[in-house]
């Protein structure tokens, strides 16, 4: 009976810690269909608009790049050199309160060539619900 009874109780433990997380929460799936939008009009500013004011790129092989205006100019300056259209996989996002962290494998149309790579962002909603890009990792699979 002992082993019900801490089945039980754990069960109650796991469901109560549920019980603050809206089940119709999706995370950040919406705010990355409007970066995927926006890097498929190769629209530069758009892509920027879902990373926080203080967000950061971390490419493969380059500096950190910081801030809207840059992460902006980072990605304005890739469309120009012919990076086209991205198609992503979420293979897991975990949400945590305000944070999330989605781990992704991406395909990446560069001129002519098809760019297979994998992915790790971090998220956080803001005060007004919404959720942005904190952090942006990647590396390229080749």
């Amino acid at each position: 009976m002992s082993k019900l009874r801490s089945s039980l109780v754990s069960l109650s433990v796991v469901l109560s810690a549920c019980a603050g997380v809206p089940a119709t929460d999706q995370g950040p799936q919406s705010a990355m269909e409007r970066f995927r939008t926006a890097f498929n009009k190769q629209d530069a500013a758009g892509v920027a608009s879902v990373f926080r004011e203080d967000g950061k790129l971390l490419p493969p092989a380059k500096p950190m790049i910081a801030g809207n205006d840059n992460i902006r100019a980072y990605w304005q300056a890739a469309f120009n050199a012919g990076v086209s259209h991205i198609d992503k996989t979420p293979i897991d996002f975990i949400v945590s309160g305000d944070l999330a962290v989605e781990t992704g494998s991406y395909v990446v149309t560069f001129k002519d060539q098809l760019v297979k790579g994998k992915e790790t962002l971090v998220w956080r909603r803001g005060t007004n619900s919404e959720w942005s890009i904190a952090s942006d990792i990647w590396n390229n699979d080749k």
